[in-house]
């Protein structure tokens, strides 16, 4: 097991003269007990495949595969997937590829996966693209559990009138949970907020488990872009609805903002305007 400390992550830093990169969200935990939380919300056991998305010095990488995972570890940064694939045990099952994951996970590649999970410290940069990557897919991940923004987390299991875009698709697709808050003393370099891990599952039939049809999952969505153009704005002004129009006036209260509909609220206003 690896003594990881703030001083072993500053000595990788300057063996492999690395300058980390905000941009890519390279905060690296100097602590084990993130990593002992996020793969105990995975509920991991061996045989798990498991899908990591930014492994760092492989600290996540290493405690997955003493726990019997299988685990394929995809790094952006090509001096840390070298640095990877020279120190990991070649007894563990494993396979490390350098490159952009949101390039990489594309269905034909989560597909050869099989039954996998997602288990990451990913970059917070790209948060939305990732969890939506995923949870859209033909071939979603049985769970995710993510170290995340704690401010990102938060939106994410919130409810009307805190909703965000990314939420509602999020919670539309998946049950989402809030684990544990991480401080942000936890990382180097500290980043400028605290973060946290949240539990994702993905439901396996979504349009069945809101009673709808593909075909209206596909108009509700377009419908809900719509909203959330102007999340400041009324739906009103978003919606291209008149003010003076009776009609809706008694359809629904167009002054209200995206941020406080309910998901059921979508789905009823989107079949209404759609007649």
């Amino acid at each position: 097991m690896i003594n990881l400390n703030k001083d072993w992550i500053l000595k990788k830093i300057n063996e492999l003269k690395l300058r980390p990169s905000r941009g890519n969200g390279q905060n690296f935990l100097i602590s084990l007990d993130p990593i002992t939380a996020i793969i105990a919300a995975g509920a991991v056991a061996a045989g798990d495949r498991v899908l990591e998305i930014g492994p760092g010095f492989g600290v996540l990488t290493e405690e997955l595969l003493h726990a019997g995972a299988h685990v394929t570890a995809i790094e952006y940064d090509n001096k840390i997937a070298e640095y990877l694939k020279k120190t990991i045990p070649k007894k563990y099952p494993h396979e490390i590829i350098e490159g952009d994951v949101l390039q990489i996970a594309r269905p034909e590649f989560l597909e050869a996966l099989g039954a996998y999970k997602v288990i990451a410290n990913i970059p917070y940069h790209i948060t939305g693209d990732i969890i939506r990557l995923f949870v859209e897919s033909t071939y979603p991940p049985t769970v995710m559990c993510l170290l995340i923004q704690k401010e990102v987390g938060e939106r994410l299991t919130a409810g009307p009138p805190h909703m965000n875009q990314l939420a509602l698709f999020t919670q539309w697709s998946a049950d989402v949970e809030y684990i544990e808050t991480i401080s942000r003393k936890q990382f180097m370099p500290a980043p400028e907020v605290d973060s946290a891990i949240i539990r994702i599952t993905p439901r396996k039939d979504v349009c069945a488990t809101h009673g709808v049809t593909k075909s209206e999952q596909q108009k509700l969505f377009s419908f809900i872009k719509r909203g959330f153009a102007h999340p400041r704005k009324q739906l009103a002004n978003n919606l291209g609805v008149q003010k003076n129009d009776v009609n809706m006036s008694k359809l629904f209260d167009f002054s209200r903002r995206a941020e406080s509909l309910s998901m059921d609220e979508w789905i009823t206003l989107s079949r209404s305007l759609s007649e």
